[in-house]
């Protein structure tokens, strides 16, 4: 259990995390932040955890901890979904949980939401060889997106890039 300040321990995670430091150890911590956190302390703790998915920590839990944020009502936090559905990717995890995810993501109101997870279900195909009819015509749709961001996300995801 945290014995500390939340905002404290996070903000000390935060630096270890981008030091590259394994801190695999604290997934449990963060999970519970995910759940019980302040919105704040719950966006802090998403990308927490999707960070340590692009220093490439190969620990299904990431994926637990992150899906159910999917509806997370504060777009910050599902961007971070989607980037640590996409981060890993590189570590080798991902599944079905992923592209499920990944749909309800792509079709988000926020462009940046939408983007990422873009960009994720294009790491998901490259890495992981993992497709999705349904979510490929998601990701056409979004070639035609008005955000040049989300368009070439999806040319990323569709492999026409």
């Amino acid at each position: 259990m945290i014995t500390v300040n939340e905002e404290e321990w996070l903000a000390e995670l935060e630096s270890d995390l981008r030091k590259k430091k394994d801190r695999s150890d604290t997934l449990d911590e963060l999970f519970q932040l995910t759940f019980l956190g302040d919105p704040e302390i719950r966006k802090k703790a998403a990308w927490c955890v999707a960070k340590m998915g692009q220093n490439k920590v190969p620990d299904t839990r990431i994926v637990d901890i992150l899906i159910p944020l999917t509806k997370d009502p504060d777009p910050e936090t599902r961007e971070s979904v989607a980037w640590g559905i996409g981060e890993v990717a590189g570590a080798g995890i991902g599944d079905d949980r992923c592209i499920s995810s990944l749909r309800i993501l792509a079709d988000d109101d926020n462009k940046d939401v939408r983007g990422m997870a873009a960009w994720a279900t294009g790491r998901l195909r490259n890495k992981l060889s993992l497709t999705d009819p349904e979510l490929d015509d998601v990701m056409k749709r979004l070639l035609n997106d008005e955000s040049a961001y989300v368009a070439a996300s999806a040319r990323f995801a569709l492999g026409l890039e």
